[in-house]
């Protein structure tokens, strides 16, 4: 056996070369932005994250609370997003209802 059927099939040099680990969805998908006039809707989401943060199922963290707006990233930052807005949203139509 010479060296280079050695090295191949050793796992000298060539073990300590790893591979680059394949991108998943989670490493490709973008944080979700939410606007926020009046500080509500972070409150909410908040509230979310206190409640769900020590569970299976986990709870998107809130980064980038600029005033008027928010960043939510992280594990269920969709389903977070879709509650604040499906919430405000049928908030502002009880109220123009009245």
């Amino acid at each position: 056996m010479n060296y280079k059927e050695f090295t191949k099939k050793s796992y000298g040099l060539e073990a300590k070369e790893v591979p680059l680990k394949p991108m998943t969805y989670s490493d490709v998908k973008e944080d979700i932005r939410v606007s926020d006039p009046t500080g509500s809707k972070k409150a909410y989401a908040k509230s979310y994250a206190d409640v769900y943060k020590d569970t299976h199922r986990g709870a998107p963290d809130i980064k980038n609370e600029k005033p008027g707006e928010f960043t939510l990233s992280g594990k269920d930052e969709k389903l977070v997003a879709d509650l604040v807005r499906d919430k405000w949203v049928d908030i502002e139509q009880q109220q123009a209802n009245c």
